[in-house]
């Protein structure tokens, strides 16, 4: 797990979109690739987006795999490219994610890159990733805070060096703390899946919680009642937890996937989002 410390956010006073884009499998033949470019189109063209990656973004299943099936293999995957399968699609993710690397909070990576990583050798898989975007690297699982400068600004994520010294009137900076995990777990049912990010809810101290993984989206807002600094009064806090969804198809035609033997609920496809108003830190969900 890593501690990332503090992304500083200079903005103005208008609310803003996080993103976490996660599961999107490319390299299958069941991934939904136009899904995948219409949201990081929207991501791109608007001005009030961020954004976090939730892992598995290719299927990183090479032909000595068990799970390897070549009926699930896009057209565009030739045999010379399965002897390099790794860096074959970690290039596709950073060329999809280029546009956007500008806006990205950091990234994870799941368990479709740590089996790839650890069979094959290629540790240093996500991280080249990580490096060649720019962008944090967060390792699994991640906890770290977002500070909101408001000024007239569009939204720009910048070092603390940028906002030492800044005047930003009688405007208190608001943080606030995120928790992202890819998702764990092998829950099919509703009930089992919001249980998962209710654990994690729990688990881990923050307010604004992502995790994936499940290949479904859900939300869920917890209260959690303490006591103010002197414990003299009650104080309230409020906890947001989004499953982040997914961008591979359960079921497509003619073509037989793992999750239509398996008998699963067709996918929601896309990502889960929350908004965030900057001068007063509330979340929100949508799905």
């Amino acid at each position: 797990m890593e501690a990332l410390g503090t992304q500083h956010i200079l903005c103005s006073d208008h609310e803003l979109t996080i993103w976490n884009l996660s599961d999107l499998h490319i390299g299958n033949k069941a991934c939904a690739m136009n899904e995948i470019l219409a949201d990081v189109e929207q991501v791109r063209a608007d001005p009030y987006a961020l954004w976090l990656g939730g892992g598995d973004y290719a299927d990183y299943i090479g032909y000595t795999d068990k799970r390897f099936d070549p009926d699930c293999v896009p057209d565009n995957i030739k045999v010379s490219d399965l002897g390099m399968l790794g860096k074959v699609l970690t290039g596709r993710v950073a060329e999809i994610f280029d546009p956007i690397k500008h806006k990205c909070l950091g990234l994870l990576y799941g368990n479709h890159e740590k089996k790839y990583q650890n069979w094959e050798n290629q540790a240093s898989l996500h991280a080249d990733l990580c490096e060649k975007l720019g962008v944090p690297n967060m390792g699994y699982s991640a906890i770290f805070d977002i500070e909101f400068h408001v000024c007239e600004s569009e939204p720009k994520i910048v070092k603390p060096s940028v906002v030492v010294g800044y005047n930003f009137g009688d405007q208190k900076n608001i943080k606030r703390r995120v928790y992202d995990h890819h998702g764990a777990g092998f829950a099919t049912t509703p009930a089992g899946k919001l249980k998962r990010l209710i654990d994690f809810m729990y688990f881990f101290e923050a307010d604004l919680y992502f995790v994936g993984h499940v290949h479904d989206q859900s939300g869920k807002r917890i209260a959690v009642l303490g006591g103010n600094e002197n414990c003299d009064d009650l104080s309230h806090h409020e906890r947001l937890g989004m499953i982040s969804g997914s961008y591979l198809k359960t079921y497509k035609r003619g073509v037989t996937t793992y999750g239509e033997m398996k008998g699963y609920a067709p996918t929601i496809l896309g990502s889960a989002i929350a908004r965030v108003n900057p001068v007063t830190g509330k979340f929100r969900g949508e799905i």
